[in-house]
């Protein structure tokens, strides 16, 4: 997960050059992570769970799809409205098998922070390909004219409050 040295990290983006778009994450190799890939099981299907928080994450972000080994294809962002419609579509199609699809909430999404690294601040071993962007939560933030909804930022880990009509990326977690 960790880049100790930018050469080779350049030598990894240009032989995946044709691949989704990889970010040259940066880690803190003298933290301990808090997102070990050891905290995750592999589920076998695209899916892994945390047994810390005893639920289970999509490991490609919504438009990606797992293939075995890594995440293919071009993550989607939606307005927080159409967010809904994608969740119902996984649970109508029991993707996984889980059929309790859902948007995770703020402090669900902030467990999957790296904080030893940015850009993305995710363990990249259970979760490729996270773009360094923003993610819908389920978790209100009242304004004071309109409701907004917090949105985590995988650049960094941070949170803030975000109109409804912006677009951003989703990451489903199903159980509890």
């Amino acid at each position: 997960m960790k880049s100790s040295s930018i050469v080779p990290a350049l030598i990894v983006a240009s032989v995946f050059a044709s691949s989704p778009a990889m970010s040259v994450q940066k880690c803190n190799d003298k933290l301990q992570e808090v997102t070990p890939s050891s905290r995750f099981t592999d589920n076998g299907n695209g899916t892994v769970t945390d047994t810390q928080t005893k639920v289970v994450w999509q490991r490609c972000v919504v438009g990606m799809k797992w293939d075995g080994k890594s995440c293919t294809g071009q993550s989607l962002d939606y307005k927080y409205r159409e967010s809904h419609s994608v969740v119902d579509e996984f649970n109508q199609k029991k993707v996984a098998k889980h059929s309790n699809w859902r948007l995770p909430t703020e402090k669900e999404l902030a467990s999957l922070v790296e904080s030893t690294c940015f850009n993305p601040a995710i363990n990249l071993d259970v979760f490729p390909y996270t773009p360094q962007s923003g993610f819908w939560t389920s978790t209100e933030d009242q304004g004071l004219n309109s409701t907004r909804i917090k949105v985590l930022h995988f650049y960094n880990g941070n949170t803030y409050a975000a109109n409804q009509n912006q677009s951003w990326r989703i990451r489903l977690v199903a159980g509890n």
